[in-house]
């Protein structure tokens, strides 16, 4: 039934902890389903279905590099100082960040960077052994000394795509401040500095949710990249 959209309210619970999610007490009384502090998360997780429904999330995400993508700065600790791998806790959060933003990409989510930092030292950094991701995986990249929300204008630019369509990921105060007062449409989460919440963070969400996974969802980002080509065309033209 392609009107029948499932809110998984088993997954939920069990999130929550049993514990937390019933109120016998409640029950009795009002014959509420549900704890008081319950109902809230029940319902945001409807919004994000209904979100999808309405064709509402998201479809970009814009990656810092240093400490987002990696442990470390790229231009300081060279590509052998980066953190990231299984070697310890914190490289190893880093390699399931990047795993998890290769899943977003292989559902047709454009992934693309916007950091302060030397292009060539940046692009390096995909080529650890350990990287997840590679160059070749970004819709866009942008990686100089260009402020912040003028890189993230061009990257729109360049994809054809809404401001309010994108969510930037960077774990600096100052540069997520910086961007959303800017720019205003966009999605820019008080994501912290932990590597260890970026996942849940970004996934509890629902910015990227799906109710269905399309041909043209997965394509997505192959239309993006000959885009980018017909764009670079177009400007070599003066008619």
């Amino acid at each position: 039934n392609n009107n029948l959209y499932i809110n998984d309210i088993n997954y939920l619970s069990s999130y929550l902890g049993l514990k937390n999610w019933f109120d016998r007490s409640l029950w009795h009384q009002a014959k509420y389903a549900m704890s008081i502090n319950s109902i809230p998360e029940l319902a945001f997780n409807i919004s994000k279905i209904i979100n999808s429904i309405c064709g509402k999330t998201k479809k970009c995400l814009i990656l810092d590099l240093d400490n987002t993508c990696w442990g470390g700065e790229i231009g300081e600790d060279g590509l052998d100082g980066i953190k990231i791998g299984k070697e310890t806790a914190i490289a190893e959060s880093f390699r399931s960040f990047q795993i998890y933003i290769k899943e977003l990409r292989q559902r047709g989510i454009a992934i693309a960077v916007c950091s302060k930092n030397d292009f060539k030292n940046a692009k390096q950094g995909f080529n650890h052994p350990e990287s997840i991701l590679k160059f070749s995986d970004f819709a866009s990249f942008k990686a100089n000394w260009i402020d912040k929300n003028l890189n993230i204008l061009d990257i729109a630019k360049e994809l054809n795509i809404g401001i309010d369509s994108i969510v930037f990921i960077d774990d600096n105060p100052v540069e997520r401040e910086l961007v959303s007062s800017q720019i205003p449409n966009i999605k820019v989460p008080n994501i912290g500095e932990n590597i260890e919440n970026f996942i849940d963070y970004i996934d509890k969400n629902g910015y990227f949710e799906s109710v269905n996974l399309l041909d043209d969802d997965i394509n997505r980002n192959e239309y993006y990249e000959e885009n980018k080509k017909r764009t670079l065309e177009q400007a070599s033209f003066k008619s």
